[in-house]
């Protein structure tokens, strides 16, 4: 089938509330996408009910229809019908002057669905009159269909085999009414689009929302002139959109002679379906009259939604009132007396073609291990049931984590959990910040005094190199001195030499002096680089030592706040 449903995923939060109104526990995927959570739809298993789009508050589901095909269509010069639900007239207050614009645009007949409602009724009575009481599932809803088909195939063989109203007109204009052309649909719900591909008996579903969307982007000017449709009036076939609708209709003709039940809303039908297929035949309705939208195709999934229920109520209340006054009852009789005449209930009969979709395996021991994962380890933690995940209950979720269409980060219990236990291993750690803090608190006092150490050896060294330069000051006097003397004893003769030798061992404890000096001054310069570079390595740990203990002090003061301030709460 035709994937309807759009998924926008840079829109979606992962709140969840796709998954929760959602009538089919795999149609939804959770995924991690860029850290952050996102909910995708599997088309494969989508119903089209439409739950996700009225869900969403973020924009992230939307849908397609034949809208904008319809009209360049109709603009090319294709020759197009349309058949007009029911719930046209109380969706579009200018109902009649949009006939005319369409009339205008090249649409060739216009029809009303009331009078294939009529048909459908009529049908769904000579059916039960000539194949007896057998319980059927009404289906006019196509989400409902889609659901039998793809889901609930059980069933497929108690789905009435009488065409929904929008079907009999298809029919009708075809057969009946020599309508030779494309037809289009005026349709308040998305799933159509599955039921006319299906059939063949349609080829545009044009709902109302989008029908509203573009005549608001074109600026469409509606003409004056009104226009009504191109056949006979209708008779109760106009109260289908409302909830019981084909009920009402069955029992106006045939009064209380058939059970029929009805369910609708998707928070509520699609259970009732589950129920249904497991009853015993004598526990079933005649009729099970269903619907996926809880106040009927008035405000069905295409539809526009901008009138509430009472609104649309007194819209049928008034087309029930002038369908029944006195002066129509012999209508409706002669109504059904020409269908007698002129339709083949066979032509309005459908036959379903189950899709069933392949359900994903779990064994239990994947079961227990995301249990596990999950830390739900007693009946307590398996049963807390909160719902913020989506699932009515916590073996719903650990079902989809088993199957790959959720993820454990999703489940709030999990997280509630994971933050309790980040926030008392956080309470036992804050001792430890108070360790780090007095140790760091120590290494700050050490390297201090270190680099004041540092600075005193640097300091004495200084003073050290003057020495050494005073020594090779004094070396070199006496070198001066001694060669002097030296000079004078050789002037003296044999009477000096004795002073020449000691002469010549000053001079040679000069020079020992001064080579002394110069290699202490050699080794001074090494020191003074080493003792350099060794004060800078001690500056910077100094300074990463103080950032160090100015952070820790700060995440133990916030610690210490947060901790205080919880136990004031």
């Amino acid at each position: 089938m035709r994937n309807l449903i759009i998924n926008l995923s840079e829109n979606c939060v992962g709140c969840n509330r796709c998954v929760r109104v959602c009538p089919i526990d795999e149609a939804n995927i959770s995924r991690l996408i860029g850290g952050d959570v996102k909910v995708e739809v599997d088309s494969s298993k989508c119903i089209s009910c439409g739950a996700c789009i009225s869900a969403c508050h973020h924009g992230a589901r939307q849908y397609e229809d034949d809208t904008e095909r319809f009209f360049s269509d109709l603009k090319s010069g294709v020759p197009i019908s349309v058949f007009a639900a029911p719930a046209f007239k109380t969706n579009f207050n200018d109902w009649e002057r949009m006939l005319t614009w369409l009339r205008q645009l090249g649409v060739r007949e216009i029809h009303d669905v009331s009078l294939g409602a009529d048909i459908c009724t009529w049908a769904h009575i000579r059916y039960i009159q000539k194949h007896g009481a057998n319980p059927i599932i009404s289906q006019p809803c196509p989400a409902i269909v889609n659901y039998v088909l793809l889901h609930k195939n059980e069933l497929v063989k108690k789905l009435s085999p009488v065409h929904s109203p929008m079907l009999c007109s298809a029919v009708y204009m075809k057969k009946y009414a020599n309508v030779n052309t494309r037809i289009a649909a005026l349709s308040p719900c998305i799933a159509k689009t599955h039921e006319f591909e299906a059939t063949g008996l349609a080829e545009y579903n044009v709902t109302f929302k989008k029908l509203q969307e573009y005549m608001d982007s074109h600026r469409i000017s509606l003409p004056v002139q009104s226009s009504g449709f191109d056949h006979y009036d209708s008779g109760l076939g106009s109260l289908y959109p409302m909830p019981g609708g084909l009920k009402e209709n069955v029992e106006y003709y045939i009064g209380k002679a058939l059970r029929i039940d009805k369910s609708e809303g998707p928070d509520v039908v699609y259970k009732a379906l589950d129920e249904y297929a497991i009853q015993p035949v004598n526990a079933l309705p005649a009729v099970f009259d269903v619907l996926n939208c809880a106040e009927g195709c008035n405000l069905g999934t295409g539809c526009i939604h901008n009138k509430n229920v009472f609104d649309m109520n007194t819209s049928m209340d008034s087309a029930r009132k002038n369908s029944i006054r006195e002066d129509k009852r012999q209508y409706l009789d002669e109504l059904f007396e020409e269908f007698d005449r002129t339709l083949r209930l066979e032509d309005f009969i459908r036959h379903y073609k189950p899709l069933p979709t392949r359900r994903i395996q779990v064994s239990q021991e994947a079961i227990k291990k995301i249990y596990e994962a999950l830390g739900k380890h007693d009946e307590a933690g398996r049963t807390f049931d909160c719902g913020a995940c989506g699932c009515d209950t916590c073996h719903e979720m650990v079902l989809r984590i088993a199957k790959g269409l959720d993820i454990p980060g999703n489940c709030v219990d999990k997280a509630h959990k994971d933050v309790q236990r980040e926030h008392a291993e956080a309470k036992a750690n804050l001792s430890n910040f108070e360790y780090i803090l007095t140790d760091t608190a120590n290494t700050k006092e050490l390297t201090e005094g270190i680099v004041s150490n540092i600075k005193d050896i640097t300091d004495a060294i200084t003073a050290y190199n003057k020495m050494v330069m005073e020594i090779e000051k004094i070396a070199m006097q006496i070198n001066i001195i001694s060669l002097n003397a030296s000079i004078e004893a050789a002037r003296a003769g044999t009477a000096g030499r004795a002073f020449s030798v000691v002469a010549e061992e000053i001079r040679t404890l000069a020079t020992r002096s001064a080579e002394s000096a110069k290699q202490t001054k050699d080794t001074s310069v090494k020191a003074t680089g080493a003792i350099s570079s060794v004060n800078e390595m001690i500056v910077k740990i100094s300074a990463s030592v103080n950032a160090s203990y100015d952070n820790i002090s700060a995440i133990a003061e916030n610690t210490r706040k947060f901790f205080a301030e919880e136990g004031a709460g």
